[in-house]
């Protein structure tokens, strides 16, 4: 069979095939081409014959074909070419088209030559575009991975959820997205979710998380569904960040504990309505009644004991509801963090609790501290005059001079404040209750409500701070941390002395 006979049997088969065709020799001119594939490439019947294939490859690699169609008349199989990448032809007016392209190898007699199937995938692509743009409207993150766990699509979302830029998810495992102390344990779940492949939600109780490029791990919700493709079972997953559904949650919850603890103190509030407040009234009541009695019998000098009696208690019980409502609107305060110099705090609340008590004691400083400190000026000044108070309250009669120590320092970024007296002291069993509402302890006919240390408790809550208590009949000594969120200075700041006589 002679080669003009050979042409023609093929050009019979390829103008009979729907499928655009076209023969290639070695050395890479067009022998034969079917119309249906001289019309996809905007040539006339006949009008690619004897030229060079090249005139059909993109110019940008234009010039390493020669050496792949080379490569491939070496080793003739038959194959796709174009698997994992995208593929181009070019027109004759120069529009380049994607396509699959499909080479079979055909050796008649000692002519080596191979048949070309080009397959128009434009169509395709265009649903492609349309199904990215949907992918890429969703509002959920949607990550596409094939059977082995291989990342093959993104979606835009994910992408700026993660912190990657287009494309650069493609090809990378799914643990690119998973915190590493997860890896061996998600590979696990990746291989017995292929073995079921059921829609469903990932996590269900426990918490998953993502991971984002600059290794920020980050909660989220993940649904899983199940896909066929050309080229094996794929999983699309769907990533939801709940960053902000666990920060209220947490909100909540700490709301709810606020709550819980409020209806405590509210619980206890009226016990002591019902019972601390009851006491002062009925004999404030009882006080007025002799005083009509007295008033009938002209006993004026009783009656103005009496009212003078019942004065003090009334003005006992306001100082009691006082104390009360300060202690409710200490959670209501707005904590407005200014400088604040401890000297002059400690001088204005040692003078506001002058007169509180019948002993006498003497306050002496020692300033250690890097001042000013920033903190709340309406908490600080209730934490120092409280326990001032105190300290000069539960002074000890029989001892031959009463003595108040303040004592401040820095530890790394925190500021201690102690506040040591020599009075009477706290009973140890006692110590675990002081801070309670409404408790008093100390053995003392001093006036109080019962309601000082519970204060500086909760005001230091709110600041960030902590209390601490040690006491003994020796006395007593009350330190407060305070965070400053500073370094400690690299020396010890100059002791500054103050000494107040009460």
């Amino acid at each position: 069979m002679g080669a003009v006979e050979i042409r023609e049997e093929y050009r019979i088969a390829l103008e009979v095939c729907p499928t655009p065709l076209m023969l290639v020799s070695r050395d890479g001119n067009i022998v034969l081409c079917n119309e249906r594939f001289a019309v996809l490439f905007g040539y006339l019947p006949g009008e690619l014959h004897g030229q060079s294939v090249d005139v059909l490859v993109p110019e940008e690699i234009r010039e390493f074909h020669p050496e792949l169609r080379q490569a491939f008349f070496e080793v003739p199989t038959s194959r796709n070419m174009g698997t994992g990448r995208d593929l181009y032809g070019m027109k004759k007016d120069g529009e380049l088209i994607p396509v699959e392209i499909g080479l079979d190898p055909v050796t008649p007699d000692e002519n080596a030559l191979v048949m070309v199937s080009v397959l128009d995938i434009r169509e395709r692509k265009m649903s492609e575009a349309k199904i990215r743009r949907a992918i890429d409207a969703a509002s959920s993150a949607m990550v596409m991975i094939d059977e082995h766990g291989k990342i093959e699509l993104v979606n835009e979302q994910a992408n700026r959820m993660f912190g990657y830029a287009d494309q650069e998810l493609i090809d990378h495992k799914i643990e690119t997205l998973v915190p590493h102390r997860y890896h061996r344990k998600h590979s696990v779940y990746r291989t017995s979710y292929q073995n079921t492949r059921n829609q469903r939600y990932m996590g269900v109780g426990r918490d998953l998380f993502g991971l984002k490029k600059d290794g920020t791990e980050f909660p989220v919700e993940i649904g899983l569904t199940p896909l066929d493709g050309a080229d094996g079972r794929l999983i699309m997953a769907t990533v939801i960040d709940i960053t902000e559904r666990k920060l209220n949650e947490k909100n909540i919850r700490e709301k709810n504990q606020e709550l819980e603890r409020l209806n405590h103190e509210l619980t206890e509030f009226a016990y002591s309505a019902s019972h601390d407040l009851k006491a002062p009234l009925s004999s404030i009541y009882g006080i007025l009644e002799l005083s009509e009695t007295d008033l009938e019998n002209g006993d004026i000098d009783e009656v103005r004991t009496n009212l003078s009696r019942a004065r003090m208690l009334a003005q006992r019980l306001s100082g009691r509801i006082e104390d009360m409502l300060t202690l409710a609107r200490a959670d209501h305060l707005d904590d407005v963090l200014e400088e604040i110099s401890i000297p002059d705090m400690v001088r204005e609340a040692s003078q506001a609790v002058q007169g509180q008590s019948s002993q006498t004691s003497q306050l002496t400083t020692e300033f250690a501290h890097s001042d000013p400190i920033h903190s709340s000026p309406t908490r600080l000044s209730a934490i120092l005059e409280n326990l001032l108070a105190n300290a000069f309250k539960y002074s000890d009669p029989e001892k031959q001079q009463n003595k108040i120590h303040i004592k401040t320092w820095d530890e790394g970024e925190v500021m201690k404040l102690a506040i040591q007296d020599n009075g009477i002291g706290i009973p140890e069993d006692h110590l675990d209750k002081i801070f309670k509402l409404f408790k008093r302890v100390a053995n003392s006919n001093e006036p109080g409500s019962g309601l000082g240390l519970a204060l500086v408790e909760k005001n230091l809550a709110h600041l960030g701070g902590s209390i601490e208590v040690v006491s003994s009949h020796e006395g007593s000594c009350f330190t407060v941390s305070l965070p400053q969120n500073r370094k400690a200075p690299a020396t010890d700041a100059p002791a500054q002395n103050l000494e107040v006589a009460k």
